[in-house]
């Protein structure tokens, strides 16, 4: 029974952020804002490690050894894998016309209009940094990648 619960403590601390970002209405944007939560993450994930490894040393059954190995993945993950790291925004680029910004028709981009007014981001803006935050007449807008 320790080594489930070590296990699940062990996962919350690892992917627990990238579930939350497929979680409508929280999203990507709310695990970009995750960073505050990382040390919280590191002890859950080496406290459900540490849960798992003592099972395994007191029960000579196969199923605390083979839990030990997806635990110690999430344990590494929630020492590794940083939300702010992954999700670095960009805030208000600057904004350009199509032909200031000289693109060739190959150029992708995210593109949105909001009211009648266009807007596109360029896929070299998008990939380093997954989310852009801009400003489209007055209104707030996340792009997100």
């Amino acid at each position: 029974m320790k080594t489930l619960l070590g296990l699940l403590i062990a996962a919350i601390g690892g992917i627990g952020p990238l579930i939350v970002a497929f979680v409508p209405k929280l999203g990507i944007g709310f695990l970009a804002r995750l960073g505050r939560v990382n040390p919280l993450r590191r002890i859950l994930g080496l406290f459900g490690w540490l849960l798992i490894w003592q099972e395994r040393r007191k029960s000579p059954s196969l199923w605390p050894r083979l839990a030990l190995l997806p635990g110690s993945i999430f344990a590494l993950q929630s020492q590794i894998l940083e939300p702010r790291r992954l999700f670095v925004d960009l805030i208000d680029p600057p904004h350009r016309s199509a032909k200031q910004a000289q693109l060739i028709k190959s150029t992708v981009v995210l593109g949105a209009i909001v009211g009648e007014q266009p807007h596109a981001w360029t896929y070299t803006n998008l990939v380093p940094r997954h989310l852009i935050n801009d400003v489209i007449g007055q209104i707030p807008v996340l792009a997100a990648y």
